[in-house]
Order: structure tokens, then sequence, then C-alpha cells
């Protein structure tokens, strides 16, 4: 029996619509596919624009500065000056100044307890300051202290809990020094121009120890006379890989002496070895050589920055960061004369130049201040 042709019409109809159906549904998966996969090339290229920029902002130029010794006593000789003088251009050259409070981070060794309490130590000097002198280190530009010294526990253990207290109200970082040992180790890391740093400081400054060292329990600043001890801490940041740099200071060598004591220079290699990218030195009062070890600096000493009455040849450090990343290490010359630290230039900025590279080891400074590897 024959099929209609009404039937032939039918089937060939429905077979039409099928294949319509088919079409579309494979022309709506397509623009499906193709929307999913424009979404995911799109996320991609964020990503990768958000890792480019990352990067191109670890890119960005960074200056670090750091100087010596800094007394801002009461009972000493600078304060007193800054009072009499007017303010802070009374005791620092504006050429000086201009460095320190455009530098991207400043860095000094605050060399004195904070507090009107305590009796002094059975010590030949002692130095302290009322707490408002702290405000003194904002006009200097300065984002950070060392309190790892031998000056900081002058008054005992009630003006040292005073100037913890006191660096806390003024909200002024420190390292060095702590209520206990945890505290007096423990690095202030922070970022600057999207590299993140990590900074340490100890002391091993003294032959004849009176100033409190921390304990667990127990409040003073963090001693390095067993350098295990700062390796140690070194090691342990070093684990955080999300920890660009890492700069010990260390409070050490021989009182006005331009030679370096056996225990600085291994010292300061083992912190190198541990994984430092920098060790900055402070106490002899005086400037010693610095070194290249293993490509990186170590400043020996800085020696007296704003300190007394004294003529002193010093000078500030400056870690620095290129656009490209590339590291530079630079030594200005400067001069603490008639209470007043101000940068030099000509004769006498060559002449402590000259000095620094008789003093220094494998390392020679340029005449613009550069330290290249000898």
């Amino acid at each position: 029996m024959k099929a209609s042709k009404n039937s032939k019409f039918s089937f060939k109809n429905l077979i039409f619509t099928l294949i319509c159906l088919i079409l579309i549904a494979a022309s709506v998966l397509a623009q499906i596919l193709l929307t999913k996969n424009q979404s995911e090339t799109k996320k991609s290229d964020e990503i990768s624009l958000e890792e480019s920029q990352a990067t191109e902002e670890k890119k960005k130029p960074v200056t670090l500065s750091f100087v010596g010794d800094v007394s801002l006593a009461d009972n000493w000789h600078i304060a007193p000056k800054y009072d009499e003088r007017g303010g802070i251009k009374g005791i620092l050259g504006e050429n000086i100044l201009k460095i320190m409070t455009e530098s991207d981070f400043m860095v000094a060794n605050s060399e004195f307890t904070v507090s009107t309490r305590g009796t002094a130590l059975n010590k030949l000097y002692t130095f302290r300051a009322k707490p408002g002198r702290l405000k003194i280190y904002f006009e200097m530009g300065v984002d950070l202290v060392s309190l790892a010294n031998n000056h900081v526990y002058d008054y005992g253990e009630i003006a040292f809990l005073d100037m913890l207290e006191a660096f806390e109200k003024y909200e002024i970082p420190h390292v060095g020094a702590g209520r206990n040992l945890a505290e007096a180790e423990k690095a202030y890391i922070t970022e600057i121009g999207g590299y993140k740093f990590a900074f340490v400081a100890a002391t091993r400054a003294e032959k004849n120890i009176v100033t409190a060292g921390a304990t667990e329990n127990s409040p003073g600043v963090f001693r390095c006379y067993d350098s295990s001890e700062m390796i140690r801490v070194i090691k342990e940041l070093k684990k955080d890989e999300s920890i660009d740099f890492i700069i010990p200071q260390i409070h050490f060598g021989r009182e006005n002496s331009h030679n370096l004591e056996k225990e600085q220079v291994e010292s300061a290699k083992a912190y190198i070895d541990a994984g430092a990218d920098a060790v900055v030195g402070h106490h002899a009062h005086v400037l010693q050589g610095v070194e290249i070890y293993k490509d990186k600096p170590i400043i020996y000493n800085l020696g007296n920055f704003l300190f007394n009455q004294e003529v002193v040849d010093t000078a500030m450090f400056q870690f620095k960061i290129t656009g490209s990343g590339e590291l530079e290490y630079y030594m200005l010359p400067a001069l603490q004369k008639d209470y007043k630290t101000e940068l030099v230039d000509g004769s006498k900025k060559q002449q402590i130049i000259k000095d620094l590279n008789s003093w220094s080891v494998n390392a020679k400074i340029d005449d613009t201040g550069k330290i290249i590897k000898s």
C-alpha cells in the first residue's frame, strides 16, 4: 500500500525541522563556548596585567639612608643647642636635612634613654631626654631607630620601659630592644617601593657589660656577643620568601679607633652568610671602613652623626635600588662641628673618601661617594 502524498510531505517537513533545530542548537552551543573562552581569555589577560603591574611596582627606585649615633639627651650637648638655635636647622645643615627628609626610608641609632625617672647607672656617661624630644625625629625624617646600644638603659629598668612606651606613644618604630627577648629580637618589616625589607638590630659594644640584655622574661637590648643569636634571627627571616632584603644594624667596634676588631669582621661576614643583604655598624664614634663581601656591603662604623661637641668626620650610608632593580651603595661624607652636622664638598669630601678607602677592604668609594668592589 503506497503512502499518501501528505504523509510524505509531513515526513520531509519533520526531517527539515529536526535539521534546523540541530543547527540552531549547534549555533547556540558554539556561542556559549566562544563566550566562555573569551571570558577565560579576559580573566587570563587581567591576571597577566596584575602580575605585570606587580612587577612594575617592584621597579620603583628606592633610597634607604642610615646614620650613626644620635643623642637628643637633655643632659648632653645637642638638645640644648636645638633650643638655643631655634630648631632643627640649628643642628642639621639644610643639605643633609633635605636628603634625610626626602629618603624613602631613614634610619638612625638612638643613643639615649627617654624618661624623667630612674637612677643613673654607675658609668662614666649617662644620657636621657624628656619624651617630647622624640618629636625632633619627625623633623629629621627618621622612620626607624635602633635601640640596641649601650645608652638606652643608662637610668635602669624603669626608665628603659618608659622609653619603650614613649616611642610607642609617638609611633616611632624601633628595633633592638624590648620588654623581653621576643620583642628585642623582633624584626621591623615594611614595604618600600614595592620591596619588602626586614630590619633588625643588636649590640656587642660594651667591654664591661652593664646594659641589660633582654631575656625570655625580662627587658633589655638584643645582644649579639654570641653571633649565633643574630644568625638565628636572620635565618628565620630568610625562610619568609616574601622578604626581599634583610638589613641588620650592629652596635660594635672599638671606640675612637678606625681599626677593625676581629669579631667585627667575623660576625659581619657570618650575618651575610646567613642571608643578610647589608650590615650597618655604629658605636666607634668615628668612621671605619667598608667592605664588599659576596657582593654585599658591610659598613663597619658610621660613627657619631649628631652626638656631641666634638669635631668629627661622619657619613650617611645609602642603600639604593634603581628603577631597573639594580643595587647601588653610597657613602655621603659629612662633618659634625659646632654642635651641627652638614654634608661636605670639595677637598673635605675628598679627604673623608680618601680616609675611608684607606680603611676599607675589597671596596673603593669613588668621587661621587659610590661604593664599588675593588
